[in-house]
């Protein structure tokens, strides 16, 4: 059996017996504390498990990587509920959603809490992890899951796999969608911080391994997840199941009319703010990768003309900096997400001209070439006219400092999805993007699901940097997700993405998505309307690209 950590790999004899934290603790004894779990071939497991003997290579991860961090941050998850079920059995904690580096969580009925709740719940917590109490994982059957009684086991009831694997933790069952840490003395620190109604749980993260990383409120993005979580109770959907319970009864197109007529009334409502502010000329829209910018931004120019204005459109993608000029990154690779890849002076001048009435000769820019090209019509800005610019930096203050405030207007669009998989298992927003842009890259970009999981945390390095930031500085947000895309998803990528080579350094993530969606019962893009946003990345939209 072939055991692979970071760039080391050793060959040793497979036993009856073994389990991976033997091999830890033999092969790796430097990194005992830092190893989180493991994979077995394929399949994402904790580190207490025995390998079986079929097994023929096994990697293990820290919380350098992606799939390590994400056990830590669900392994902190698992404590704080051990400790509250442990301490108030009158009530659940709700894991929410992600917010500041960490989850926000809420006690679902808050009124049999006492006032130090947030106290006695951090102490049993640190005496969780005095105590190192392990995290015991069981195999079930389907035939055994049916006779648990419990709302939270709900959604595995639609997984094909023959054997469940659930925890006991302290007589209370549960169900991840990550393997654990071997026992609760892996978690060296975790942090709750009092917020709204609830708290927010801060743990290490990848790019913060050593410090919780300080919480960072955002209210403006917290008010946009709030609207969405009261839209998912108004339609009655709040976690996988209740998706799922739709489909199997007939009722998927309700699903899909209810979240697309969402989206419209959304959208007609920030045409109507455009619309009664007085000297706006210039609207900027920015977002993370694959949240749908270019179909809301060809949407929102509909409801725009509606309200008598006439929208212009303009990526900045076309004012990039020519290829020689373009800033390398900490790898001396082209760095196309740079703030400084973007010409700005070109920018300026056009935009001030435009303000002013005066013509200017619009760039294209000729990626094969490297450079830009001038159209050789001039454009104008008339007075009923607006000019939508979309690109990542729409909300960096530093693009088009030049421009009075007063004339430009910021959007901030995001895939922000509130569906979970029970109460404290959340469907990833990052997640929910990652399968757009898989399945938009391999039907219409050349890029195979592969390579876009290659390349995606490359992607989410630079959104972190460039896009995140600044997200508080828009002036409204939009939450693109649709709730039934997963559904979507399951139906048109699962056989593609499950193909991907066992050799494939990514084939352990594409099976962690793999497992996600298979929980969901798959919806018909039939039945979907060619406007909606999603259509962007299937591929059946009326909009012209």
């Amino acid at each position: 059996m072939i055991i692979t950590y970071h760039q080391k790999q050793i060959a040793i004899e497979q036993h009856d017996y073994i389990r991976g934290l033997d091999i830890v603790r033999k092969h790796f004894t430097d990194d005992l504390e830092h190893i989180l779990c493991m994979s077995c071939d394929t399949e994402l497991q904790s580190l207490n498990n025995v390998i079986p003997s079929s097994v023929s290579h096994c990697c293990f991860y820290d919380i350098n990587d992606t799939l390590g961090a994400e056990c830590m941050a669900v392994s902190t998850t698992a404590l704080m509920l051990m400790a509250a079920e442990g301490l108030f059995l009158d009530t659940r904690i709700s894991v929410e959603h992600s917010f500041g580096k960490g989850f926000y969580c809420e006690p679902v009925h808050p009124e049999t809490l006492p006032d130090n709740y947030l106290d006695l719940l951090e102490a049993k917590m640190h005496a969780y992890v005095k105590a190192d109490y392990e995290f015991e994982e069981r195999v079930i059957t389907h035939a055994e899951l049916s006779k648990i009684e419990l709302k939270r086991f709900n959604v595995l009831k639609n997984s094909p796999k023959d054997y469940l694997r659930i925890y006991d933790l302290c007589g209370f069952l549960h169900w991840f969608i990550s393997a654990l840490v071997p026992s609760a003395g892996y978690i060296k620190q975790f942090k709750i911080t009092p917020y709204e109604k609830g708290f927010v749980l801060g743990f290490p993260t990848r790019t913060s391994p050593d410090v919780i990383p300080p919480f960072v409120s955002s209210p403006n993005l917290f008010k946009v997840i709030r609207e969405s979580e009261i839209r998912g109770n108004m339609l009655d959907i709040r976690h996988v199941s209740d998706l799922n319970d739709k489909a199997l009864a007939g009722r998927q197109a309700e699903a899909i009319q209810l979240y697309e007529a969402l989206h419209e009334k959304k959208i007609a409502e920030i045409a109507d703010v455009i619309m009664h502010r007085k000297g706006l000329r210039f609207v900027f829209i920015a977002g993370p990768s694959a949240s749908g910018k270019t179909t809301f931004m060809k949407r929102l120019s509909l409801q725009l003309r509606i309200n008598g204005l006439k929208p212009k459109h303009l990526s900045l993608d076309d004012y990039f900096v020519d290829r020689e000029h373009t800033p390398l990154d900490e790898k001396g690779e082209l760095d196309f997400e740079h703030f400084d890849s973007i010409d700005h002076e070109l920018l300026n001048r056009h935009l001030i001209d435009l303000m002013n009435g005066k013509g200017v000769h619009l760039p294209r820019f000729l990626f094969q070439e490297g450079k830009k090209a001038y159209e050789e019509k001039e454009t104008f800005l008339y007075d009923d006219e607006i000019l939508i610019l979309e690109g990542i930096h729409g909300l960096n203050p530093e693009l088009a400092a030049p421009i009075p405030d007063e004339t430009k207007f910021r959007i901030y669009i995001s895939a922000l999805t509130q569906l979970n998989f029970n109460l404290y298992n959340r469907v990833s927003t990052s997640d929910t993007r990652l399968l757009r842009r898989m399945y938009r890259d391999s039907q219409f970009r050349g890029h195979s699901p592969e390579e876009t999981l290659l390349r995606w945390p490359s992607v989410r390095r630079g959104e972190a940097r460039w896009i995140f930031p600044y997200q508080e500085n828009a002036d409204i947000y939009f939450n693109s997700a649709l709730e039934y895309e997963w559904s979507v998803f399951s139906g048109v990528l699962l056989e593609t993405l499950s193909s991907i080579p066992n050799t494939s350094t990514v084939k352990v993530e594409a099976e962690r998505l793999c497992h996600l969606m298979e929980l969901f019962v798959p919806f018909s893009t039939e039945l979907i309307p060619p406007t909606s946003l999603i259509q962007e990345f299937l591929g059946g939209s009326s909009f012209v690209y």
